[in-house]
Formats: structure tokens, C-alpha cells, sequence
């Protein structure tokens, strides 16, 4: 993971916010995940689509554009991106 850095879940987030973006995080099995997300509602389905409340304040919530499903990850994970 030498050729990766390391940001913050509020750079993610503004990311996200612009379109599709790759980060790598480890999952709570020690796993790492490669994901390929975002929060642009444009690239998200209809049928996906928030239907309001909140996600929680300690995750990142991000749409998964390779499994077509919500996911998040946790605040406590360090996130890094190519």
C-alpha cells in the first residue's frame, strides 16, 4: 500500500459527491476492500434511490456502483485512495 494515500472520510465524501470514485479501506475481518462508489444520485438507480431518514454520524455511506447496493463504512477506517 506504499503508492496509496491515506484522506480523510470528509475528502471521500466530497468525492463521492462529484462522481464515481475508487478507495481501498479494510473491512472489520482485516480484509482489504477495493470500492468503486459514489454519492452522485445521477449514477445511482431509480430504484436505489434515498427514500429519506439519515445514515448514522459514524459512517461514510456510499452507493457501490460494481455491487448496486448501499454500503458505509465505518469512520474508525482509514481510507486511501490511488
Amino acid at each position: 500500500m506504499a503508492s496509496l494515500t491515506q484522506i480523510s472520510h470528509d475528502d471521500l465524501r466530497n468525492k463521492l459527491r462529484q462522481g464515481a470514485a475508487k478507495f481501498y479501506y479494510r473491512k472489520l475481518g482485516g480484509e482489504l476492500r477495493i470500492a468503486l462508489g459514489t454519492l452522485d444520485l445521477s449514477r445511482v438507480p431509480e430504484d436505489a434511490q434515498p427514500k429519506g431518514g439519515q445514515a448514522p454520524n459514524n459512517v461514510t455511506s456510499y452507493y457501490d456502483l460494481e455491487k448496486g447496493a448501499w454500503r458505509s463504512v465505518s469512520e474508525s477506517q482509514e481510507i486511501w485512495v490511488d
